[in-house]
């Protein structure tokens, strides 16, 4: 029997151990020669571009790897049919031992351009410079299919902002085919142009790396599509009610008002939180929150405790947010709904206690036994894996 146990725990370890090469070594890039490699997006794009067009962008590149123990020279050549060309952003550099080197590939197709199927490549050679010239020492390359389209359509997308400023950010332009997304463009201007083939596609605009806009279209041969996205770089971010109770009662005291306001654009002035209430469906009361001199980029944090002029009525109540800047409304908040009158089962509510109506009571811990509970038993469980294994070794020792 203890043979068995020494056994079953010499698997597990040989388990693990095979289980952690297998990772490290999955992780290597492929088309490996020699220690160089080559790896990338390159070979997984599908390119569909019309005669007298270009593709540009970050999503298309392949990476090179110098797993050696000695400085590399890599020199890139390509491979295309007449009127295509590919643009690298590097073609001829030092890699450093253990280093690696991504470059951006980029299409340019000319009006001269055979339309139909086309095979282009791109290859990697390391060499090393002698007395009798250059001497090749390893390769490897990448290949990807090009179709050529003989019409093609302009889209102009633009991110604007709710009164049509153009507003700078980074704007991605995809082609959906087969229903799965192949960037064809790519900018950080605000503006994106690209001359492409017939078909779907998505414009997405971008502040601070959030998705800010987005819209799905078609476009038909030799048309010109302007999609304008009305990016809203101010909104909130988070909203919530914390209904707070008198002590000993089910008697609703407050709500109090919970609010992010996010301004990934740029610092803006006259500012001003408007707070819509409803009761039943029907709009009941206006509340101006804050006004602020000037809105700063960044995140800001507010709250406010409300309390219907009338007193609380057994019922729904809607609370909702609205924000001005210069006295135009520029953006809303989803809806949050307060029922008045049930049993009291929201477990971030708080009780009042009698004479402290208006102050802010934060809510008890939620679940804090269970967190405790499940921090012991991992304690415990790290305890019996280290006590198995010194048995375990303790037995192969003697």
């Amino acid at each position: 029997m203890t043979g068995l146990r020494y056994k079953a725990g010499r698997g597990v370890i040989c388990l693990t151990l095979l289980l952690a090469v297998s990772g490290i070594f999955g992780a290597l890039p492929a088309q490996a020669a020699g220690g160089f490699a080559l790896s990338g997006s390159f070979s997984a794009q599908k390119f569909e571009l019309p005669q007298g067009s270009n593709l540009k962008t970050p999503e298309v590149y392949v990476v090179l790897f110098n797993n050696t123990d000695s400085d590399l020279n890599v020199r890139m050549t390509t491979q295309t049919p007449p009127g295509v060309r590919l643009v690298l952003t590097a073609d001829d550099f030092a890699l450093q031992a253990g280093g690696q080197k991504k470059v951006d590939i980029g299409i340019e197709v000319t009006a001269d351009a055979a339309p139909g199927e086309h095979v282009i490549s791109v290859t990697a050679e390391t060499y090393k410079k002698g007395a009798t010239g250059i001497q090749i020492v390893g390769a490897a390359s990448q290949s990807a299919r090009l179709v050529v389209l003989g019409k093609g359509a302009l889209i102009t997308a633009r991110a604007v902002s709710a009164d049509g400023q153009p507003v700078p950010g980074v704007l991605r332009l995809s082609r959906i085919i087969a229903g799965q997304s192949n960037e064809v463009a790519y900018s950080e201007t605000g503006v994106v142009e690209a001359t492409v083939a017939p078909g779907s596609f998505v414009a997405a605009a971008y502040i601070a790396g959030e998705k800010l806009a987005e819209e799905s279209f078609e476009v038909a041969a030799d048309q010109h599509k302007t999609v304008d996205l009305v990016v809203k770089a101010i909104y909130f971010e988070g909203f919530g009610l914390v209904p707070n109770y008198r002590e000993g009662t089910q008697e609703l005291a407050f709500a109090e008002i919970v609010y992010t306001i996010k301004n990934l654009y740029k610092p803006v002035e006259k500012a001003e939180v408007i707070l819509w209430v409803s009761f039943n469906g029907a709009t009941t009361d206006q509340v101006s929150l804050v006004t602020l001199s000037s809105l700063e980029k960044g995140r800001l944090g507010l709250r406010h405790n409300y309390t219907p002029r009338e007193g609380w009525k057994q019922g729904s109540y809607g609370f909702k947010l609205q924000l001005n800047i210069a006295d135009r409304v520029y953006t809303t908040s989803a809806q949050d709904e307060l029922r008045v009158g049930e049993p009291n089962q929201t477990a971030s509510s708080t009780k009042v206690p009698a004479g402290t109506e208006g102050q802010i009571l934060p809510p008890p811990p939620a679940n804090a036994g269970i967190s405790m509970y499940w921090l012991i038993a991992a304690g415990t469980a790290v305890v019996i894996v280290v006590v198995l294994l010194v048995r375990m070794w303790m037995r192969r020792r003697y």
